[in-house]
């Protein structure tokens, strides 16, 4: 996938946040993994750009030049108050699309009243998933047994106005376009008539090169 331009720093290198931060990288997308453990550090280094700091001062995040970063993951597990003071610091340095890790409902509660936007639990979503939604093209992911994905996605501008049967969705990309959602109606199943409007939401399904075909189109 081609690099969409958004620069991800990555809070944390434990085995959760490795999974997002390799696949992110995998996506062609600029990562930069920071953790105070340097064990950790050189252990990820081979496959990801990593740096060793101790987020919760200032001064290492402005070595980093973290206020360049558009997004942030936070994803350090052992210290509710590390977490809290990181993404304080890096709300503090401009970035606004901080994507937190809580440990339990108050530490969500508080990460939430600091301004993360996005709060990720753990124990529910899964380390390439939320690196595929981190990413931005897709609005959410599922990935089944075998190959193939669902994922909800924004229609792709190259065949909005078109219905499903006359951008031949599945002839040219191999995926199927399981149901769309328009704004205020209701789901409806993907029917071969059914057009394909710009502020719709496609569920589709198929294997992940496909579906990121489908998307740059």
């Amino acid at each position: 996938m081609a690099n969409n331009g958004r620069s991800i720093l990555v809070v944390g290198l434990g085995r959760f946040v490795s999974a997002v931060a390799t696949t992110l990288d995998a996506m062609g997308q600029d990562v930069l993994a920071v953790d105070r453990d340097a064990e950790l550090v050189n252990r990820w280094s081979s496959q990801i750009p990593t740096v060793q700091a101790d987020m919760t001062d200032v001064l290492a995040l402005e070595q980093l030049n973290a206020s360049d970063f558009n997004t942030a993951i936070v994803a350090i597990g052992d210290s509710v108050e590390a977490s809290v003071i990181t993404t304080g610091n890096l709300l503090d340095a401009g970035i606004s699309d901080i994507w937190a890790k809580s440990v339990s409902k108050e530490h969500a509660r508080i990460l939430q009243r600091i301004g993360a936007r996005h709060i990720i639990n753990a124990e529910t979503d899964a380390g390439k998933r939320v690196g595929h939604l981190v990413s931005g093209n897709y609005l959410d992911y599922i990935e089944i047994e075998g190959a193939h994905t669902v994922v909800k996605i924004h229609t792709p501008p190259h065949v909005v106005g078109y219905s499903i049967e006359d951008a031949k969705v599945h002839e040219r990309y191999g995926i199927t376009v399981v149901g769309i959602k328009s704004p205020g109606k209701e789901f409806q199943y993907g029917s071969k008539e059914l057009v394909m409007h710009r502020n719709d939401e496609l569920i589709i399904m198929g294997k992940e090169d496909q579906i990121d075909k489908f998307i740059q189109g």
